[in-house]
C-alpha cells in the first residue's frame, strides 16, 4: 500500500471511530430526547418529541459505517467489480439515512414494513449489480438478462405490497381504485419482466432482431414504457373510465398520444435498422484509418515512427506499428513468409487484462510486466528482420528504421 493511501486510511479510520463513539454515546449513553433537541432539527412531528436520539442518530451511524466501508476496500483493493461494490456502499450509506430511520422508529408500524421493503429493494438491486457486472466481464449476457427480468418483476412485487401498505385499511375492502392499481402494476411489471428477456437476442447477426434485443435491455425504459402501456391499454378498455369518468374527457389527447409514440417507436427501429444494414460493409473502422494514416508519402518517411513505437511500448497499441512494419518489409522486396516469420509475435500479442478484483497494486504490477513483453517483442522483432538481410535493398531512410527500433 503507497504511503499516501495509508494515511489517508488512518485519517479516515481515525474520524470515523470518534464520530462512532460519540453518536453511540448519545444514542444509548444519554436520555436526551428528540423533542429536546427539536430546535436545531426541522419539523418533528409531535409523536415524535418523547422519543430518544437514537432515532436520529442510529440511521447517521449506520450510513457512515457505509461509506468508511467503502474507503476501507477502495484502499484495499482495486478492479471492475470493486468499483461496483464501492458504488452500491455508497448508495448503500445514504438510502440507510431514511431507510433506518423508517425501520427504527416506534411510532408507525405500516412505515417500519415500508422500510424494510424498500431495504430488500436495495439489496436486491445491489445483488442485481454484481451479477450484471459478472456477466459482462465474462461475456454471459443471458446471465445480466434473466437477473434483470427477475429483479424487475420482484421490485414490482415490492411496489405492490407497498399499495397494499398505505392504500388499503386493515379489515376495510379494497376499493375499485386500489384493485385497478394493483391490477395495473402487476400487469405492468410482468410484461417488462418478460420483454427484457428478449434481450439474449441483442448480440443476434440478425440486424432487426438485435436492434429489439438492444431496446429490451434498456430495463428503464422497458418498464416505463410497460407501465405506461397498460396504463394505456386499461383507458381504451373503459376501466379507468369506470373508476374515473372524468378521465374520458381527455380521450381524443390521449389517443392521438399514444399512436405518436407507437409510431416514434416503429421509424426508430426501422431506420437504425436498414442504416446499418447499408451502412456497415461499407464502413471500414479504425484499421482503415490506420492504414490511410500510415500510407501517406508526404513529407518525412519516419516523421511518426517513434510515436508508433511509443504507443506500442507505453500503451499496447499496435496497429500502426505493424501497418509501418508490413509496409517496410514489402518496399525491401521480403516474402510473404518471411513477412508472416518477422510480424508474428507483434500480431499475437495480447496485453495481460487487469485483475477484475485483487489486491490495490496489482494492476500496476501487470501494466509493468505488459511494458516489459512489449519491449522484448519488438526487441525479438528486430532481430528477425535483421536476420532476413535485406541490407542490399534498403535506402538510407528505410535503414533509420531498424536504428529507431533498436534505440528504443
Amino acid at each position: 500500500m503507497e504511503k499516501e493511501t495509508r494515511s489517508g486510511l488512518i485519517r479516515a479510520t481515525v474520524v470515523y471511530f470518534v464520530i462512532a463513539a460519540i453518536m453511540g454515546i448519545l444514542s444509548f449513553g444519554s436520555t436526551l430526547t428528540v423533542g429536546e433537541i427539536g430546535s436545531f432539527l426541522p419539523y418533528i412531528p409531535p409523536d415524535m418529541s418523547g422519543v430518544g436520539v437514537y432515532v436520529l442518530f442510529v440511521p447517521l451511524l449506520v450510513g457512515i459505517s457505509f461509506f468508511y466501508v467503502s474507503i476501507l476496500i477502495g484502499a484495499l483493493f482495486e478492479g471492475t467489480i470493486n468499483r461496483v461494490i464501492i458504488s452500491g456502499l455508497y448508495a448503500g450509506g445514504f438510502s440507510s439515512f431514511i431507510v433506518v430511520f423508517m425501520i427504527i422508529q416506534p411510532i408507525s408500524e405500516t412505515t417500519q414494513v415500508a422500510g424494510y421493503l424498500f431495504m430488500g429493494s436495495f439489496a436486491i438491486y445491489f445483488i442485481y449489480s454484481i451479477i450484471s457486472v459478472i456477466a459482462e466481464l465474462r461475456d454471459q449476457h443471458y446471465l445480466r438478462v434473466i437477473s434483470g427480468a427477475l429483479a424487475i418483476f420482484i421490485l414490482g412485487q415490492v411496489c405492490i405490497q407497498l399499495v397494499n401498505l398505505y392504500m388499503v385499511a386493515p379489515g376495510v375492502p379494497e376499493t375499485e381504485q386500489v384493485t385497478l392499481i394493483k391490477e395495473m402494476m402487476n400487469i405492468g411489471f410482468g410484461v417488462a419482466s418478460g420483454i427484457t428477456l428478449v434481450g439474449i437476442f441483442r448480440d443476434s447477426r440478425n440486424v432487426y432482431l438485435s436492434q429489439f434485443g438492444g431496446i429490451a435491455s434498456n430495463y428503464f425504459f422497458v418498464t416505463a414504457l410497460s407501465l405506461i402501456g397498460t396504463l394505456y391499454l386499461n383507458f381504451i378498455g373503459g376501466k379507468l373510465t369506470e373508476v374515473n369518468p372524468v378521465i374520458k374527457q381527455l380521450s381524443p389527447y390521449i389517443e392521438w398520444t399514444g399512436v405518436v409514440i407507437v409510431g416514434a417507436f416503429i421509424f426508430t427501429v426501422m431506420r437504425r435498422g436498414i442504416t446499418e444494414t447499408m451502412m456497415v460493409p461499407t464502413e471500414l473502422g479504425d484499421w482503415g484509418k490506420h492504414v490511410q494514416d500510415t500510407s501517406s508519402t508526404k513529407g518525412k518517411q519516419l516523421k511518426d515512427f517513434t510515436e508508433m513505437i511509443k504507443e506500442f511500448v507505453d500503451r499496447g497499441q499496435k496497429e500502426r506499428l505493424i501497418v509501418k512494419l508490413f509496409r517496410f518489409l514489402n518496399e525491401n522486396r521480403a516474402s510473404e513468409p518471411e513477412m508472416g516469420q518477422c510480424l508474428k509475435e507483434l500480431i499475437d500479442y495480447e496485453d495481460q487484462t487487469h485483475p477484475n478484483f485483487a489486491k490495490r497494486g496489482s494492476s500496476k504490477k501487470v501494466d509493468d510486466n505488459n511494458q516489459e513483453r512489449r519491449m522484448l517483442i519488438l526487441a525479438r522483432t528486430v532481430q528477425h528482420i535483421n536476420a532476413l538481410g535485406l541490407g542490399a535493398y534498403r535506402s538510407t531512410g528505410q535503414n533509420q528504421v531498424t536504428e529507431e527500433i533498436k534505440e528504443n
